[in-house]
């Protein structure tokens, strides 16, 4: 016994060792996690909108409430030892699978889908094991520290508390299906299960919990709100379904764009003055008062301003699908009341968090709660975008309250926080909102591609991302040149992502015209024009007092504008749904693609000046990352209406395992970046493989994350349905084709920043080219299963550590 004691006692000792403390900014798998979690909040709005009535209603909420607690038990082991080192990557990945599952199964935590396993217990087994991990992370992490050792002990007790009775609730359908009350019992025992989970938080703020990083903790949970944010957006884009071909017509412009607005000032609330300010005050207590704020204020108060944009998704959803006469009749009352209760509820989290944060009470989010409850009982009374009209105006008072009525305050109260504003000198939040439409954006090209699935549907696809990209590019080409985050940049950059939105929504039919609607291709090309055309008149605005900016934006403007009559040609003629489009079309789009990339070079490496090196390069890994996102959102939609198997449990853990390798190769090249470029002394020498490595060569992984998305969910849907059977041709070309241009990008970007290739990782590129026909004819699951065992050996060639895996702020 003793012999054993001593063997547990080394082996707990050895993995403690490679457990770091005293974290920096956010690392790059803690976001790698929330973006698993952007498509749990999405199913989340999925299972309200199936059971819309209060009972469903209070269903939803439950849920949010217990993924929220899952959350911060990860951002507070975030805050206590590193993620990104040691064996933390794999436990970070594990629970990545264990998260995705959650999500999967939501729409079935309450009641089971026949001819599967039992969703409810499976859903409550996943979470379990999810909420398992941090708390034995943090148990070896601080076992030989005696003075954390209780607090750790105290963390077990809300699990132990609540576990049994979340397995209870899923366990009840089951032992007695044909009783009636069992429903109404599960729902109790749910209730209960998450009310003890959240008063164990309660209770562990009042003992001698420590915050290691103040800046971690306000900026993870600032990244949570983004992404909360990011779900509504993405509600509104799949509004009207991933299936088929509704036509796009002026309410569903109007309706989506009123919806923006409505979004975007939720977003201004939050970032212009109570994010930064929460976090100054955080930083000025003593540490005992500053994990009790940071309980408060972050670890309860963001939770009602999550649940209120989980609400408010679920209303713009039901408004922008009963925006024409034929669906009129599905906005109802409840859908009003949820629509403007959602908004409501997060301005009272708002307004509390600022309460107890900064002691302050926001004068505009007063006036905004007050207008919202007051013109409720008009909004009841009129169609569906006169109520999205009413609550974009009354929202919109918040931000035009602070610019006039309360100028003087809001602007002594910017000078106080100028200090922490001029901290984050990474990627920003104006930035990170336009990213989010770029999330839906992607999930829209796939949804392109499988709408025709043909080798000419690809080609269509990644047309449309080239111009995503690039447009992209420029934007982040102007935040690297813009020191200060202004009224002029926010207003630009909320501009280009509510363009970006509308392009999205357009997407699906950028090549065809479905009848009874307005012509897509014109409002993809439309769009993209008044992105560029924004972009260059606003860089030529913030660049008057700067030649040599001038000088940039002028030599970019030149193939822009030949590129972009190109596009406006190829719209002149366009195809019916289901037809190919003409050859002098698509000659013009080919033409428009090829002069807009090659714009860049004709720019010179001489006027691709960029002044802020470190946001340049994060730009471009969190765009990477987004493209993880939405692989993970596109195949988890492929179980949309499929129960739950034993097969698509084992196809998401592969899933995930391929995902996760794909992304640690990535993440070895982006450090080889952060290394290469601050070491060029020659300014012309590093714009130039600024330039290459990043706005031209990581389109090539972006692109192939993009096909991997479409091949995963081809897969899982074959999985789903006939797990033997191979997959379809298009779907194995697709995900094998996206794996080896990802890696092959990969490679180039390699290259270009060290001048030779990596032996190992090229090797294992080429033994996926030779297994991609090899495996054609293998089950979709033993082709999935061999794909992501050779991603794991490319993967594990360089390992993931390093200062500038973290993202400051």
């Amino acid at each position: 016994m003793a012999t054993s004691a001593s063997g547990v006692e080394r082996l707990r000792a050895a993995v403690s060792r490679r457990i770091r403390f005293a974290p920096g900014g956010v690392t790059r798998l803690e976001l790698f996690l929330d973006l698993v979690f952007v498509y749990a909040f999405i199913n989340v709005t999925e299972l309200m909108s199936a059971n819309f009535h209060p009972v469903g209603l209070v269903r939803g909420l439950l849920v949010v409430a217990l993924l929220w607690r899952c959350w911060v038990s990860y951002a507070w082991l975030g805050n206590l030892v590193r993620l990104d080192r040691g064996i933390m990557p794999l436990i970070v990945f594990g629970a990545a699978a264990c998260i995705f599952v959650v999500g999967v199964t939501i729409p079935e935590a309450f009641a089971d889908r026949p001819h599967g396993l039992p969703g409810p217990l499976v859903f409550a087994i996943a979470f379990v094991l999810v909420r398992l991990g941090p708390l034995l992370v943090a148990s070896v992490a601080v076992w030989n520290s005696d003075g954390r050792r209780p607090f750790v002990r105290r963390a077990w007790t809300p699990l132990l508390a609540s576990a049994p009775l979340l397995l209870a609730s899923a366990s009840l359908p089951l032992l007695l299906p044909t009783w009636a009350p069992a429903h109404l019992v599960q729902l109790v025992l749910f209730a209960a299960a998450t009310g003890a989970d959240f008063l164990g938080l309660v209770a562990l703020g009042t003992g001698d919990w420590q915050l290691t990083s103040v800046g971690h903790w306000a900026q993870r949970h600032s990244l949570i709100v983004l992404i909360a944010l990011g779900e509504t957006i993405i509600s509104i884009g799949t509004s009207r379904g991933l299936v088929g071909n509704p036509p796009i017509t002026w309410s569903v412009i109007v309706g989506s764009a009123l919806g923006f607005v409505v979004v975007a000032v939720l977003w201004w609330s939050y970032f212009d003055i109570a994010r930064f300010a929460a976090e100054q005050s955080l930083q000025r207590l003593p540490t005992g008062a500053k994990a009790l704020l940071g309980r408060d204020a972050y670890a309860l108060l963001h939770l009602p301003m999550v649940g209120g944009l989980i609400l408010l998704a679920l209303g713009l959803k039901h408004a922008l699908s009963s925006t024409e006469v034929s669906t009129a009749d599905r906005w109802d009352t409840g859908s009003v009341l949820v629509l403007y209760g959602g908004a409501v509820l997060y301005l009272l989290g708002l307004l509390a968090f600022e309460k107890r944060a900064i002691n302050l009470v926001g004068r505009s989010v007063v006036l905004g709660i007050v207008l919202l409850v007051a013109v409720t009982p008009v909004a009841l009374g009129v169609p569906t975008l006169g109520s999205l009209a009413i609550l974009a105006a009354g929202a919109g008072a918040v931000v035009v309250a602070d610019r006039t009525v309360f100028h003087g305050r809001h602007r002594r109260l910017h000078g106080d926080i100028s200090a922490t504003v001029g901290r984050v000198v990474a990627v920003r939040p104006n930035e990170l909102f336009l990213d989010l439409m770029v999330v839906y954006a992607f999930i829209q090209i796939t949804v392109l591609v499988t709408r025709q699935p043909s080798p000419a549907g690809v080609v269509q696809g990644l047309g449309v991302l080239v111009l995503l990209w690039w447009s992209w590019c420029f934007y982040a080409w102007l935040g690297s040149a813009t020191t200060r985050v202004t009224t002029p940049v926010r207003v630009t950059t909320l501009t280009a992502a509510a363009l970006t939105l509308l392009l999205g929504i357009a997407t699906p039919q950028a090549f065809s015209r479905v009848p009874g609607g307005l012509p897509g291709p014109l409002i993809v090309v439309t769009c993209y024009v008044a992105i560029r055309v924004l972009h260059i008149a606003s860089f030529w605005w913030f660049a008057r007092a700067n030649p040599a900016l001038r000088a940039q934006v002028f030599r970019a403007a030149v193939p822009a504008a030949a590129a972009l009559s190109l596009l406006v040609g190829a719209t002149l003629t366009f195809p019916e749904i289901g037809e190919a489009i003409s050859p002098v079309s698509a000659a013009c789009w080919a033409a428009a693609l090829v002069v807009d990339l090659a714009g860049g070079y004709l720019i010179g490496p001489r006027n691709w000046r960029i002044r802020l090196l470190e946001h340049w390069m994060e730009r471009y890994h969190l765009i990477v990352l987004i493209a993880f996102g939405e692989g993970f959102i596109s195949t988890g939609v492929a179980l949309a209406d499929t129960p739950i198997s034993l097969a698509a449990l084992l196809a998401i853990t592969f899933i995930v395992t391929l995902l996760a390798a794909l992304w640690w190769t990535y993440a070895g090249t982006d450090r080889l970046l952060h290394q290469r470029l601050p070491q060029l002394s020659n300014a012309r020498r590093r714009a130039a493989l600024a330039r290459d490595a990043y706005t031209y060569l990581h389109l090539l992984p972006v692109a192939g994350l993009i096909l991997v998305a479409l091949g995963l969910t081809m897969t899982l849907e074959q999985v789903a349905d006939r797990p033997a059977a191979p997959l379809e041709p298009l779907g194995h070309a697709a995900l094998y084709g996206g794996v080896l241009l990802f890696l092959a990008g990969d490679q180039l970007i390699w290259w270009r920043a060290r001048g030779t290739l990596c032996r190992r990782r090229l090797l294992g590129t080429l033994v996926v080219a030779v297994a991609a026909p090899a495996t054609i004819l293998l089950p979709s699951l033993a082709a999935l299963v061999l794909l992501a065992a050779l991603g794991l050996a490319v993967a594990t060639t360089t390992p993931l550590h390093g200062k500038e895996d973290t993202i400051a702020g």
